[in-house]
């Protein structure tokens, strides 16, 4: 049901959940159910945070400076965990548009990487490739010399040996996981990788 391509009234078989279900009628017990769930969630990460400063920063990851961000001293990162977009798969911010038009941001999908607006052509995915080198040679500023990346990434071009190369990165694994239980109402196999680099310098 991620993406039905007229509405849905009758009962439906669910890929995802296995069994038949129907569509929602009203909202409000599942928005009384997530409500619960986030505050045990909210509950329980009280338990286990510490004393550490966290800072979300707002920005294009192509550009930013972190010398321009307040409080920001200088000190090098000791890596990166990162998911970034996958090309031409998810156009991330008209997926998530509820939350600019709720909380009034700025809409900057037309900054997106690899959105799927844009397929999966042989040009696409050479931009995509390298505004993500544009992404990590940013990064590499404010790296330390063997800073450790871990990339969340469905690559089934193997895009990233070429992006590791051009930013001066070896890699040291790559892990390989399915994803399961999908919201897609389809049988389509989705693998992900996670690549573990090594900033060379």
């Amino acid at each position: 049901m991620a993406r039905p391509k007229k509405p849905v009234r009758e009962k439906y078989y669910c890929i995802k959940h296995r069994r038949v279900c129907e569509p929602i009628n009203e909202a409000m017990k599942f928005i009384n159910r997530y409500s619960w769930d986030t505050i045990r969630r909210i509950k329980e990460f009280d338990k286990l945070r510490t004393e550490a400063t966290m800072k979300i920063i707002q920005g294009d990851s192509r550009e930013i400076d972190f010398n321009k961000i307040e409080g920001y001293k200088g000190d090098k990162f000791d890596g990166i965990f990162t998911s970034p977009p996958y090309v031409g798969l998810i156009d991330y911010h008209d997926q998530h548009r509820y939350a600019y038009e709720l909380f009034n941001f700025d809409d900057n999908g037309f900054k997106e990487i690899g959105p799927a607006s844009k397929g999966r052509s042989r040009e696409a995915k050479e931009e995509y490739k390298n505004d993500i080198i544009a992404v990590f040679k940013n990064m590499n500023r404010f790296l330390k010399p063997k800073a450790k990346i871990f990339v969340v990434v469905n690559d089934k071009d193997k895009i990233y040996p070429k992006i590791a190369d051009a930013c001066g990165y070896s890699i040291k694994k790559i892990f390989h996981r399915p994803v399961l239980m999908r919201t897609e109402r389809d049988n389509t196999q989705f693998s992900e990788s996670i690549y573990y680099f090594i900033k060379e310098n």
